[in-house]
């Protein structure tokens, strides 16, 4: 398993501190390939590493 950059990881930190409805709205962002400020400076592997970390951690809560 590929370990998540520092620079995904404080993403997903600012990203998650936002509430759940947004990290829902991010996901969605990044599945449709739009930016946000908060991860503009990510590349397109880290972009697809934050997607996947999110979606897993919002798993988490769906499952509840």
């Amino acid at each position: 398993m590929k370990q998540v950059s520092h620079e995904v990881m404080v993403v997903i930190d600012r990203v998650c501190a936002l509430g759940c409805e947004l990290v829902s709205a991010y996901i969605q962002a990044l599945q449709a390939g739009d930016s946000r400020p908060e991860y503009a400076g990510l590349d397109s592997e880290q972009r697809a590493s934050l997607l996947h970390e999110l979606q897993l951690i919002m798993s988490i809560y769906e499952e509840k």
